[in-house]
């Protein structure tokens, strides 16, 4: 199959969502951390074009509307607006009463946060801070068990 990649065809808001929902935990430099995320975003958009036709469609129309939705009260779509408003917006859709919007968030979070912490860039950084602890501790802790 020829085309664009799925990240092309997937609302540029994606990008938005994904940065909004990434820890920062690790602690990456600002190169790795950029890697880490577009290889999510990648891979979040893949999952989303992956999803059978009568899900896809509708979930990229409710991407649309995350996106334009935030023009009746912030006079501004979600990509525009300051990231405090932003994280508000994404914490209504993600706790608020509707269940639909709580589910769309649910897809978003659970493949970017699988695919964050699955990430060998990530994966080392953890290692690397695990391995930094201090022994005594990891003995202490197993004195108490």
């Amino acid at each position: 199959m020829t085309g664009a990649s799925p990240a092309a065809r997937v609302p540029t808001v994606l990008p938005h969502i994904v940065s909004r929902i990434l820890p920062p935990y690790p602690n990456l430099d600002t190169d790795t951390r950029a890697r880490v995320q577009a290889n999510v975003i990648q891979y979040v958009a893949e999952q989303i074009d992956a999803m059978p036709t009568f899900l896809r469609l509708p979930y990229k129309l409710a991407l649309l509307a995350f996106q334009w939705l935030p023009l009746l009260l912030a006079l501004r779509p979600f990509t525009t607006c300051p990231a405090p408003k932003q994280l508000a917006y994404l914490g209504w859709w993600s706790d608020g009463p509707v269940p639909p919007t709580r589910d769309f968030v649910k897809v978003i979070r659970s493949c970017a946060l699988l695919a964050y912490f699955d990430h060998p860039l990530v994966m080392q950084e953890l290692e690397a801070e695990r391995m930094i602890q201090p022994r005594s501790k990891q003995s202490n802790d197993s004195l108490t068990s």
